[in-house]
């Protein structure tokens, strides 16, 4: 993973880079799935999207939570504490911000469900209580617990009249979402929408979560990135210095002191080994 470059590149010099990123058309399953750059004095995380799948089958592009996805978002999230930036964006390549657990690594590794379940858990629970604001600019489906990714964040934005989702599909694929997870999604929804995204797995657009209020705005395709570099800077004050960032953890913790309490404690297996779907996730017939 490419380390934080100097907080002195503006913008425009981090949407130029953006164009020279590579492409890969076979891939190493320890390639780099980020690149990471301080914009501002905010750190700036995007997912990529090299053609090509892993060696259990998963397409890289889909930015599903696995093992190594996990480590380098850490990985960032240690070097932009470590560097003291004032706020946090994470973003992604292509039609996909997370599309859920990476349910074929988990097929063909088992035994390991309940850690990467805990490895994830943890991560979300992290960036709910980063002592930064945070942002999300939600440039595709969130799905699964790539919608509790996303939800993990202060602040998302979405792209306006886009085919992007948000949906939970434990209902339709045999999953049942840990008490963490759980949390985590009362936390951040309004009541009315508890029954329907949990029970029944239904799918949301922008428009639907604006009114909502579960993203902040839905700027224009295009405009997705400027609109949310523009809101992670007009929060930086809330980030300034070590002791404003150890004050914004402590009222994250007891803001989200049921989420906090439960992600990654004692998890329970959700249901993997018997799980509904198919070799690519999606539901069985």
């Amino acid at each position: 993973m490419a380390r934080l470059m100097s907080s002195r590149c503006g913008a425009s010099a981090w949407r130029r880079c953006l164009g020279c990123q590579r492409s890969f058309s076979s891939v190493r399953d320890d390639m780099s799935l980020l690149s990471t750059q301080i914009v501002d004095n905010v750190a700036v995380v995007r997912f990529l999207s090299p053609e090509g799948q892993f060696s259990w089958g998963t397409r890289v592009w889909e930015h599903r939570i696995n093992p190594s996805l996990i480590k380098q978002v850490n990985q960032a999230l240690d070097e932009a504490e470590n560097a003291g930036v004032q706020a946090l964006l994470v973003t992604g390549e292509g039609k996909f911000f997370c599309n859920g657990m990476d349910l074929q690594y988990i097929s063909a590794h088992v035994s390991q469900s309940t850690e990467i379940q805990t490895d994830a858990e943890n991560l979300m629970r992290r960036i709910l209580t980063l002592g930064m604001p945070t942002v999300a600019a939600v440039n595709g489906h969130m799905t699964a617990a790539g919608a509790m990714l996303g939800l993990s964040f202060d602040k998302r934005l979405m792209p306006a009249d886009s085919k992007s989702l948000f949906f939970i599909p434990g209902i339709d694929i045999g999953l049942v979402y840990s008490p963490g997870m759980t949390e985590l999604m009362k936390a951040k929804m309004p009541l009315p929408m508890w029954t329907d995204v949990l029970c029944m797995g239904k799918r949301y657009k922008s428009e639907d979560l604006l009114k909502h209020g579960v993203v902040e705005a839905t700027p224009p395709p295009s405009d997705l990135f400027d609109a949310a570099m523009e809101l992670a800077k007009s929060l930086k004050s809330k980030g300034k210095d070590q002791k404003t960032r150890e004050t914004m953890r402590g009222i994250k913790g007891n803001l989200y002191k049921d989420a906090a309490a439960h992600l990654g404690s004692a998890v329970q297996d959700m249901g993997f080994a018997t799980g509904t779907f198919s070799a690519t996730g999606r539901p069985k017939a």
